[in-house]
């Protein structure tokens, strides 16, 4: 969800599933503030829906930002048309937060009662690079022979 989204989800009923375990944390004045003043303009929504919006529209902002870095190479995709590209398994930080996010995901489902979970994050993530010019012309030479 993005930030500009926001007034529209607040202005729709909430759907969304709460863990099992409360969280509790202080917060800055200037952000209590800030929230209390939130909350007066969205009278129907409660700190907790507000918050929740908040934080994952601020998680997937952050995570939108994280560095990407490319493992081993797993494969070449070639389309007709395109210049090829090598594909490599991603192992930098947004493969690091999505992995975890799913073992996470996956547990407090299962506090919730859910046995059989499924990732929340169901696509395996890659990096792609075009292919230089000599790896597309050693690739055509090879499916000559």
């Amino acid at each position: 969800m993005k930030s500009q989204e926001l007034h529209t989800v607040w202005s729709a009923p909430d759907n969304s599933r709460l863990t099992a375990k409360q969280y509790s944390f202080r917060l800055p004045v200037h952000v209590a503030a800030k929230l209390a003043a939130i909350g007066e303009m969205y009278p129907h929504k409660t700190r907790t829906q507000i918050v929740g919006d908040l934080l994952s529209t601020a998680i997937e902002e952050w995570s939108a930002d994280l560095p990407s870095e490319a493992g081993e190479q797993i494969d070449r995709w070639h389309e007709p048309g395109k210049t090829p590209l090598n594909v490599f398994e991603e192992v930098g930080l947004i493969g690091r937060f999505q992995q975890l996010t799913n073992n996470h995901y996956v547990e407090l489902e299962r506090e919730l009662g859910n046995e059989t979970p499924e990732k929340f994050f169901k696509a395996t993530l890659v990096v792609t690079e075009e292919m230089s010019l000599e790896e597309i012309d050693r690739e055509n030479e090879r499916m000559e022979r």
